[in-house]
């Protein structure tokens, strides 16, 4: 098995058990397992993906040891930025939607509102700009290119696995017999004795 089908394995099987190891598990004989926040899983996963995506990206970069010093921090921030601005754009998406529930609401508010939205997503974007050009200055003109076309191709192959995975789900639902009813108490049949 070459480099490349072991690690494209290890990625596949990782994503198995963090993406389908927890229906599995709660769905076991037994005494009912306390549930785990979906989020966490989330989160793991998520955490997971990065990580994989800091190795891969060293590896195909051909990063040296003072690029990655200088690099890597940079691109754990750009992953924690993303996570913000995601956590506060939802919540300012969610606040302005129970606003529009509202009858009496001045334009003027949703004129704020939007503005303020706006204002939210340039401060991200240039943020993440920030960051790609302090990346940038890390790496060679090569490198740069080969991040360019590295990203894209990292979340295109992420994503075929990830689908990949789900199929596999699907059919180990499709496949699994229907569970087999409890066996009914001797209580629930006192009369009857030819068994």
């Amino acid at each position: 098995m070459t480099h490349a089908a072991r690690r494209r394995s290890l990625i596949l099987s990782t994503l198995l058990i963090l993406e389908l190891g927890v229906p599995f598990l709660s769905a076991a004989p037994g005494p009912a397992p306390r549930p785990s926040p979906p989020a966490r899983v989330g989160d793991e996963v998520k955490e997971t993906l990065q990580v994989l995506m800091i190795v891969s990206m060293k590896k195909a970069l051909d990063l040296t040891r003072d690029q990655e010093m200088q690099v890597v921090p940079k691109v754990q921030q750009i992953f924690e930025e993303r996570e913000r601005f995601a956590r506060e754009h939802q919540d300012a998406l969610r606040r302005m939607q129970i606003r529009l529930m509202e009858e009496a609401i001045p334009a003027q508010e949703f004129r704020r509102v939007v503005v303020q939205l706006d204002q939210m997503e340039r401060d991200y974007r240039d943020k993440e700009f920030r960051l790609r050009t302090d990346i940038d200055r890390s790496l060679s003109a090569r490198q740069q290119a080969q991040l360019r076309i590295f990203v894209p191709r990292f979340r295109r192959q992420m994503q075929v696995q990830i689908d990949e995975a789900r199929r596999l789900q699907e059919r180990r639902f499709r496949l699994q017999p229907p569970p087999v009813p409890p066996f009914p108490d001797e209580a629930d049949f006192p009369d009857d004795d030819e068994f």
